[in-house]
């Protein structure tokens, strides 16, 4: 029912215009402002393999996952003869579809055809410096360590969201509210007001080549439960170019508030440097990054250390195996890439990860707790992944990428049960229409 539904209302969309086979020319100099249309899809299908992800090799549950997700939207965009924008509709569809072999899809990566976005937004509103936008849409900023619409699981995060933006001369401010919606496989997706994020994000750039400076201040409640959490986040971001071509890019936010029974003390550093060498074969692009999320102290005290990142990004922060996320965590990452053809990259990449308080769990990208050890004798110490990805662009509709990575198991695992290491490969396709 809901995907007659979805469908209708794109159609519906679509032909509001006779024109939608293809987009609109651009108005000239001194005409009045014409509407645009263009229509788009996306498709990606990817196969994974699975090896001992319970670090367990005596419980056979090695196995191969598929997973399908298209994406169908259509766009109508008001512009003048300078290529203004004044106003944009957008609509967008997903559906998403798992398959397995002895192993099983994350909760919620299965949603029949449902409604991902629709958005109505206003640009310069009455002639001034303010954009507004407001409609289900996906959100993202900074790197996406904390609000981010990552791409990787056959979900894509969206919201339904009002954002009003300020902007002038590198100058852009926004001031936003959002409901993170939920996938349901059975209903449509919606939000509650249960959970809701809200704050403003400021950042400065003068030009492209100029340093950045973002800061933010965000309120997160969520009252689903028995007691409501209140948990504010709060913090500064820059990224510029140091001596020897040197891009470094550092945020540390701090939380505070109240999870109803405990004060929140939390916090988490970032910080990552590059070089691109494209004078040398292959043009290799070395990185370094260290990231650090705090724990919990104490679990008896009436304290909550530990880090929250809110919506974050997942899959290639913390390694790719998404065991670890911003959470209780230390990983240093170093990577290097490679372009040895002009469609072709490769990256080789190692991660280690320590806990930051043994007291606490160690998170998967889920926020779910892996492993538990909260007293006795334990190692900090939860292991190291090595991995590869190779990335090869057919042309700009036609996208391929592979990947492998192995997880060694360190004396946290070892600690706390099972520590057998641990596989993964996978292979995909992406498709733009």
């Amino acid at each position: 029912m809901k995907e007659t539904l979805i469908c209708a209302f794109l159609m519906v969309f679509c032909l509001g215009n006779s024109s939608w086979a293809e987009e609109l020319g651009q108005p000239q100099d001194g005409e009045p402002p014409r509407w645009k249309y263009k229509i788009g899809a996306d498709e990606r299908i990817r196969y994974e393999y699975k090896h001992d992800f319970d670090f367990n090799k005596d419980i056979k549950d090695d196995g191969s996952l598929f997973l399908a997700r298209d994406r169908l939207n259509a766009k109508a965009m008001l512009s003048d003869g300078q290529s203004h924008d004044w106003i944009e509709m957008f609509v967008e569809g997903l559906n998403a579809q798992t398959g397995s072999y002895q192993t099983k899809a994350a909760a919620g990566q299965t949603d029949d055809f449902d409604l991902h976005q629709s958005y109505l937004a206003v640009y310069n509103v009455l002639g001034s410096l303010v954009d507004f936008k407001i409609g289900r849409q996906e959100l993202k900023y900074g790197k996406g360590r904390l609000i981010a619409a990552p791409v990787w699981s056959n979900r894509i995060r969206s919201f339904d969201a009002a954002v009003t933006r300020y902007h002038s001369n590198g100058l852009y401010a926004d001031l936003l509210y959002a409901q993170d919606v939920k996938y349901d496989d059975n209903t449509f997706n919606r939000s509650l007001d249960e959970e809701s994020v809200s704050g403003t994000y400021i950042g400065y750039q003068k030009n492209k080549n100029s340093s950045l400076f973002e800061g933010y201040f965000l309120t997160q409640i969520i009252s689903s439960g028995s007691a409501t959490i209140k948990r504010y986040t709060a913090g500064p971001r820059w990224r510029g170019t140091l001596p020897w071509q040197i891009v470094l890019d550092i945020e540390a936010p701090s939380q505070f508030g109240t999870t109803g029974t405990k004060d929140i003390r939390a916090y988490a550093v970032h910080v990552d440097a590059s070089r691109d060498f494209s004078p040398l074969a292959w043009k290799p692009t070395a990185a370094f990054s260290y990231d650090q999320a705090s724990g919990d102290r104490n679990p008896d005290d009436n304290v909550s250390n530990t880090f929250i990142p809110l919506y974050q990004s997942t899959h290639e922060p913390y390694g790719l195996l998404d065991f670890f996320r911003w959470q209780n965590v230390r990983n240093p990452e170093v990577s290097i890439t490679f372009s040895p053809a002009a469609k072709l990259k490769f990256t080789p990449q190692v991660d280690f990860s320590w806990l930051e308080s043994k007291s606490d769990s160690w998170y998967n990208s889920s926020g779910t707790a892996v492993r538990t050890k909260t007293s006795g004798d334990r190692s900090a110490y939860v292991g190291s992944e090595a991995s590869v990805r190779a990335f090869y662009e057919f042309n700009q509709y036609i996208k391929a990428e592979a990947g492998y990575a192995h997880f060694f198991s360190g004396g946290f695992v070892r600690d706390t049960g099972a520590n057998d290491d641990a596989d993964w490969m996978y292979f995909q396709v992406n498709v733009k229409y």
